[in-house]
């Protein structure tokens, strides 16, 4: 017997824009796709009815009861199930919505796979399998779904938004380059895969082979903007700035209403002359008042000029896209903190709520509100923070310790990290953070113990070798034993100045100050930094050259005044008895 159910997506979409974080904030990519929205958006749909056997209809029920209740666990376990059973197109669209807002990549990837093999001319099917497989890091399976749009809906935009996948491995790469080849597309298509190729071989770092691929696509194509904006950024990236500036010249000639060109050509511009690039800006302005893009980027160059007049109405208008909107405001709260405008810079930092500013932003208002309120309310800021915003507590953890650090609390910096680490165990950022404030308490052991468990989780990371050989060094007598992690660190990463500098001290703790001279004054050439210079200055006084010591730790000093790791060595050396630390 069969009973008959009307299904709506109404609840959950609902229930799920209620329990959504802020998107992240994504620069604009000038060679990214237009308009490929996600098939996964969630949006009003109401079904017509549709017979639903009666064996299936308590578990859709019930799935249907658990997603009101926000237990979105078992409401994809009963809709997932029923998505098998019924091979039903709407059972598994709703199954890959929840799916895919759970992250559950594995069951995303089914039910797009299940729904693909179901309607496998569908467009709406092709667009969903493309984001799984794109999230999920199959970009082969995304190629396909990708130039099956292109070829079968004209949806260029789809195709290209493949390129953007991250290429982690050369063997990933390789694998792509071949699979464009095996692409099934007309002859009046075909040249848009030279396009796709050059953007990997950008992405892997092949420059000049990218160069020839757009090259190529571009003798097919003729004036194709995509095509010539990714010359002149490969142009740019070969430090051909010229070259690349012509491009945009002779394209905007063509076309001067191209707002990608232009906008490029003014990024360009604004390197060497930001007067150039702001009356570039302008053009865009005028073209579209509305472009909020145009006027963020237009107050980034009013702000680097100082004028803070112009550059503020700017933010302000940006502020009001939302996409923009975390950026702007971030800028007006440094504004308003030059200005001393402590309330107003608050208030500014808090609506940065996502993007690449977020974590900054949150650390200059817990600066804020302990400096100018007190340390209590800004640790308590802090704290809310991770929990309203979950996926950025291991980072807010830090900020809470590097402002106890700041105010001269580095017990309740270490107290925090630990904190932090109870949540999440073994996490590589907090056991680092927290090896280098137990190492700034002379707590030799903790450092110790919290860089072997990274080093357990990654046996050939230089940084971590060479934290914990340094720290060795610094704190303990087993010279030899820092001396073998220290080698181990220079030989994966030889141009690191900072490895160089610790393989200099280490040789130095064992005798053999020639060699450590050389590595010394190798890593001070490439970086002059005070703690290298201490070092090397100590070095140079134990060869019995007090004079260059003295006045390369006199240069550093005029730079760095009281550097503590110059006064100190100079102290401990008796150097010099008028220097006050």
């Amino acid at each position: 017997m069969k009973a008959t159910i009307k299904l709506s997506l109404v609840l959950f979409s609902s229930v799920l824009a209620s329990c959504a974080s802020q998107p992240p904030l994504i620069d604009a990519e000038l060679l990214a796709h237009e308009g490929v929205e996600s098939s996964l958006a969630l949006e009003k749909v109401d079904l017509p009815l549709k017979k639903i056997p009666r064996e299936s209809l308590y578990d859709l029920l019930v799935g249907d009861v658990a997603l009101s209740r926000n237990q979105f666990d078992t409401a994809l376990a009963k809709y997932s199930h029923q998505a098998r059973v019924t091979s039903d197109q709407e059972v598994i669209k709703l199954a890959l919505r929840i799916a895919e807002h759970l992250e559950d990549q594995p069951t995303r990837m089914e039910m797009a796979r299940l729904w693909l093999e179901l309607v496998p001319n569908s467009a709406e099917a092709r667009r969903a399998a493309l984001d799984t497989f794109m999230a999920s890091g199959h970009i082969l399976d995304a190629l396909d779904q990708g130039s099956w749009l292109y070829q079968n809906r004209d949806d260029l935009d789809a195709f290209i938004f493949v390129s953007t996948a991250p290429v982690a491995s050369l063997q990933l790469f390789t694998a792509i380059i071949d699979h464009l080849a095996t692409l099934s597309l007309s002859d009046e298509k075909k040249p848009i895969i030279q396009f796709i190729e050059a953007i990997f071989y950008q992405k892997s770092n092949q420059v000049i082979e990218a160069e020839t691929k757009v090259r190529e696509f571009l003798a097919l194509r003729g004036k194709d903007q995509r095509g010539l904006l990714l010359l002149a950024q490969l142009l740019h990236q070969q430090q051909k700035k010229d070259e690349a500036i012509a491009v945009l010249e002779e394209a905007l000639e063509d076309g001067p209403s191209a707002r990608k060109l232009r906008l490029q050509y003014a990024r360009f511009l604004a390197a060497d002359s930001v007067d150039e690039a702001i009356v570039q800006f302008k053009l865009l302005q005028a073209e579209d008042p509305d472009d909020q893009e145009v006027s963020l980027l237009l107050g980034l160059l009013r702000l680097s000029q100082n004028k803070l007049d112009l550059a503020i109405p700017l933010f302000e208008q940006a502020s009001n896209t939302p996409s923009l909107r975390a950026n702007a405001q971030y800028h007006l709260g440094t504004i308003a903190e030059r200005q001393k405008r402590i309330v107003d810079a608050i208030n500014h930092y808090t609506q940065v709520r996502f993007g690449r500013n977020y974590i900054v932003a949150a650390s200059r208002v817990s600066t804020l509100l302990a400096t100018h309120r007190n340390i209590s309310e800004a640790r308590q800021y802090l704290q809310r923070l991770r929990y309203s915003q979950p996926k950025q507590a291991v980072s807010l953890f830090q900020v809470e310790s590097s402002l106890l650090i700041s105010l001269q609390q580095p017990a309740q910096a270490l107290q925090i990290l630990s904190s932090g680490l109870e949540t999440f165990p073994n996490d590589p950022e907090l056991l680092y953070a927290r090896s280098m404030v137990a190492e700034q308490q002379d707590n030799f052991a903790l450092a110790e113990s919290d860089l072997r468990l990274l080093l357990a989780q990654d046996k050939n990371n230089a940084t971590i070798l060479n934290a914990l050989g340094y720290t060795m060094a610094l704190h303990t007598d087993r010279q030899q034993e820092a001396y073998d992690l220290i080698i181990r660190a220079y030989n994966l990463s030889p141009e690191s100045p900072s490895i160089i500098d610790s393989l200099g001290w280490v040789l130095f703790k064992l005798g053999r100050t020639p060699e450590a001279l050389t590595y010394l004054k190798q890593a001070y050439t490439m970086v002059p930094d005070p703690e290298i210079a201490a070092h090397l200055g100590e070095v140079y006084w134990a060869l019995g050259n007090s004079e260059r010591a003295l006045a390369l730790w006199s240069q550093t000093l005029d730079q760095y005044p009281n550097h503590r790791a110059i006064v100190q060595t100079m102290l401990r050396l008796g150097a010099s008895a008028s220097i006050t630390p």
